[in-house]
């Protein structure tokens, strides 16, 4: 057994094991749907080296049944990462459906594949020297083609859509809440970059496949590279949960401009004088009442402590005070967090937690966008700028 053949299967055994744990969740867990189907793909794909190595008997079958799964890869993502990032219960619609269009186009030169006869086969998808002399058999060659050109502009197409959603994503985080920590999803961009390394390799293969050189299964690097983002999406998405599933109720009562959602701001809800005055409150709240020490606070949970609409206070951060929620609360604890680190000897990370901060990292990362500087480095500069004042 070849080294790449090891890691396909020990990749297929991870998604494999993956998908058996998805599956009992897809009843009340509609976005965990497309995300078993994209794995069990995976787990299609890590075969390829054993297919081809092992069980030539099988190479047509696999080569009919690969175009499907990989028209299927993409969307299937794209769908759970739409899932996973929506401001409500996401559900399967049949809308969805016209993500299947490739793969039923794939499906039928999967089909066309399989009816041509061995020698066909043989020329096609070999370099014994055999020649196609039917249209039917130069047609199918045709379409093969065209399906290998259609994927990588596909794939192109749903990795710049998922982009794209994630960074509206995280924009609506900050809409309502003060910590990002196991909502930001930057796992996924980094399971992304692995598995687009992986797919290079793996097109390669294809690609050579189907021209004068027989397939290579040297690729162990990329099969290695297949392996990590594999394990990163099943590892990852098992215990990923939807960021605004506690407060899927409060956003279908009381939505608030999301870019997600598109939901935008009414021109009329709230004139200037109102939006002032509810920035006014909002200082004092913060201020006198130092809501910001509530490391679970919400923009709901603000409105509902100070009777503001949420849509009114999300309002006039955005447009009024020029900032969003997150930036206003976290600015807040900086504020605090400097006095402390000036007047305490309490650590870092006690004062991170006395603030709201819910872990050092996050503490770190607003106070020195925020300063300029991290939180040691300030405690050091201003007691030397204490002592030497005279």
């Amino acid at each position: 057994m070849t080294f790449d053949i090891a890691l396909g299967l020990v990749t297929a055994g991870i998604a494999i094991f993956s998908v058996s744990l998805l599956l009992p969740l897809t009843r009340k867990k509609h976005y965990v749907m497309p995300l078993a189907l994209f794995i069990f793909i995976q787990a299609v794909i890590a075969l390829e080296p054993l297919v081809f190595h092992s069980f030539h008997n099988l190479e047509v079958y696999y080569i009919a049944l690969s175009g499907i799964v990989w028209m299927l890869m993409m969307p299937s993502l794209w769908l759970y990462i739409k899932g996973l990032t929506a401001t409500y219960a996401w559900q399967w619609q049949k809308k969805e459906l016209h993500h299947c269009w490739l793969s039923l186009f794939a499906l039928l030169v999967g089909a066309a594949i399989l009816v041509l006869p061995n020698s066909s086969q043989v020329a096609l998808f070999s370099n014994s020297g055999g020649e196609m002399t039917t249209g039917f058999e130069v047609t199918v060659a045709v379409l093969i083609l065209i399906l290998l050109l259609i994927w990588p502009i596909q794939s192109a197409l749903y990795v710049y859509k998922i982009a794209g959603q994630l960074t509206r994503y995280r924009k609506d985080l900050k809409q309502v809440f003060t910590d990002e920590r196991n909502r930001a999803l930057y796992w996924v961009n980094a399971a992304l970059a692995f598995l687009v390394m992986s797919w290079l390799w793996l097109l390669g293969g294809l690609f050579t496949s189907l021209l004068e050189t027989e397939y290579d299964s040297s690729g162990s690097i990329a099969m290695l590279v297949n392996l990590i983002a594999v394990w990163l999406f099943s590892f990852w998405a098992l215990t990923q949960k939807p960021a605004f599933i506690v407060l899927y109720k409060q956003l279908a009562q009381a939505p608030i401009a999301m870019q997600s959602s598109r939901v935008k701001y009414e021109k009329s809800a709230i004139g200037a004088a109102q939006a002032q005055r509810i920035a006014k409150k909002l200082d004092v709240a913060l201020q006198d009442e130092q809501l910001y020490l509530n490391s679970e606070l919400t923009l709901y949970g603000l409105a509902e402590h100070l009777h503001i609409p949420a849509h009114y206070i999300s309002q006039t951060l955005n447009q009024t005070m020029n900032t969003s929620f997150f930036d206003w609360i976290n600015c807040a604890r900086v504020e605090q967090a400097k006095k402390q680190l000036v007047s305490s000897d309490s650590s870092v990370l006690d004062v991170a937690m006395a603030v709201g901060f819910n872990s050092r990292s996050a503490f770190y990362k607003a106070f020195k966008a925020r300063t300029g500087t991290t939180p040691s480095v300030f405690r050091k500069q201003a007691t030397h700028e204490i002592v030497d004042e005279p």
